[in-house]
């Protein structure tokens, strides 16, 4: 018998855009956390926008709501767990690239997201440097 490759078994989750599509549709749902950056659109009426709920300067965990488009959740998603745990100055650091390395399975017509995907998170970051530089309206 095989063992269980799942995460609940101390395994890292998958990162296909198939596993994080299903982990970021749920996630797409949630209310945003209080710290929320500008929603940010594309082409193709695509849109994304992030939250963030912080403690001392550290992302605990990260929201979005996003146009429903299987790439676009994915590149989402993959954000939302790239980021979890990471300080804002480490966070602002993950590059296109990365999301492209490690989604490398998603057609070239469909990799305009990543783009979209990071620059809203990055929206969302700088709305929480503003929060915790006390700049925020």
């Amino acid at each position: 018998m095989d063992a269980c490759e799942g995460a609940c078994c101390g395994n890292k989750p998958r990162r296909t855009v198939s596993d994080l599509f299903d982990r970021g549709y749920k996630r797409n749902r949630l209310p945003p956390f209080a710290i929320e950056g500008a929603a940010l659109h594309g082409e193709n009426d695509l849109s994304a926008r992030f939250s963030l709920g912080l403690k001392n300067g550290m992302i605990e965990s990260v929201r979005f709501h996003a146009s429903t488009c299987i790439t676009l959740i994915a590149y989402c998603e993959l954000l939302t767990e790239l980021a979890a745990g990471k300080y804002l100055r480490d966070a602002v650091r993950i590059s296109e690239e990365e999301l492209a390395a490690v989604l490398s399975d998603v057609p070239a017509m469909k990799r305009d997201r990543a783009p979209l995907a990071l620059n809203a998170f990055r929206a969302a970051l700088a709305a929480a440097s503003r929060f915790e530089t006390g700049e925020a309206a």
